[in-house]
């Protein structure tokens, strides 16, 4: 069993009664996140909480939770997290699935583990089909035309008469990505009578597939009437679709991407979406977050596109799910355990 106190970055929002549980149990300091401005901001008050505890002789923090709402504080790294590795923490929990803004090799070379909160799976899932959806029956064209006062018919704004939208039965929705988001948008776009085929770079154990096909990727892209990006952000994955992958790719295709910003090249993504190889697109995530880019934004454009502000994860039942996650891997940690959510293997 393993003893020692929690730093908090921030507060839980939605699993209130269980934190409140939580602290019966362990000693917990939490930084309010009010007035903090910047990642420089946020390591400077985690730096002071772990020498203000030393200064009064207690133990160390061993355990780290940055909650929902601090993702703005990135990058997570050797700066950030120094004085707590340095002091013996040894796990760090962050309230989001994609950890692309946190320096995992860092904390793994200090013997710490990182769980990030899968269970923010579904509600991403739900939000990508929303988008599939949206930008094959041009749904964000609809809502301009009647934000404006028109009717179908009316040829008076960018693209002229509303077109017909597509029906996605019968369509080949081609999954970058088949981890814990992608398998489950594989079962909701099935349910909506559409042919799977996913690329990874290994192929998952058949039983995982959920009824997907395996690809290379260069079939998926000339194959899929909708490609959706569903994996995360790497060095090798930057710039996956770019001007050589959107060539080979059907004309009218739709692109969905609710993932990281940066898997897509958004020049080329323009380029294809001004020449027409491009259909329209739903875009929860952007390369230069949270600028978006003006040609995007332009109006002989964006009316092809579904935008949102990266919340495809958002709903009070995943942050609620996601917070119990924090909660649980820190209670695996304290009794010795390897956190069912880490995402990495230390040497501890």
């Amino acid at each position: 069993m393993t003893q020692g106190a929690i730093l908090t970055l921030g507060t839980a929002a939605y699993a209130v009664s269980e934190f409140d549980t939580l602290r019966k149990r362990y000693h917990i300091d939490s930084i309010p996140i009010a007035g903090l401005s910047g990642h420089a901001d946020a390591a400077a008050a985690i730096a002071n909480a772990v020498a203000t505890r030393a200064a009064a002789g207690k133990s160390p923090y061993v355990a780290f939770i940055r909650f929902f709402l601090t993702g703005v504080f990135y990058p997570f790294d050797e700066d950030m997290f120094g004085p707590l590795t340095k002091s013996g923490c040894r796990l760090f929990c962050g309230a989001a699935i994609g950890y692309d803004t946190t320096d995992i090799e860092y904390l793994t070379s200090q013997g710490a583990y990182y769980c990030n909160t899968p269970a923010l799976a579904i509600s991403t899932a739900n939000a990508a089909l929303m988008l599939i959806l949206a930008a094959t029956r041009a749904a964000s064209q609809g809502d301009m035309y009647t934000r404006a006062g028109k009717w179908r018919g009316d040829a008076s704004l960018p693209g002229g008469v509303l077109p017909i939208g597509e029906d996605v039965e019968g369509m080949t929705l081609g999954i970058i990505g088949l981890g814990t988001i992608g398998k489950a948008l594989a079962v909701r776009a099935q349910a909506c009578g559409m042919k799977i085929i996913y690329h990874n770079r290994h192929r998952v154990p058949e039983s995982e597939e959920n009824g997907a096909t395996y690809v290379s990727m260069d079939v998926l892209l000339a194959t899929s009437d909708v490609i959706s990006v569903n994996c995360p952000l790497t060095a090798e994955t930057r710039h996956l679709l770019g001007p050589a992958e959107f060539f080979k790719m059907k004309r009218g295709v739709f692109i969905v991407n609710t993932a990281r910003g940066p898997i897509i090249d958004e020049t080329a993504l323009i380029q294809a979406l001004k020449s027409g190889k491009v259909s329209r697109a739903g875009l929860d995530v952007f390369e230069n977050e949270p600028n978006v880019n003006q040609d995007l934004r332009d109006p002989s454009l964006s009316y092809r596109i579904t935008f949102q502000p990266h919340m495809a994860a958002n709903t009070t039942r995943a942050f609620t799910k996601g917070e119990l996650q924090l909660f649980e891997s820190v209670e695996e940690f304290m009794r010795g355990e390897r956190p069912k959510c880490a995402v990495n293997n230390p040497k501890m």
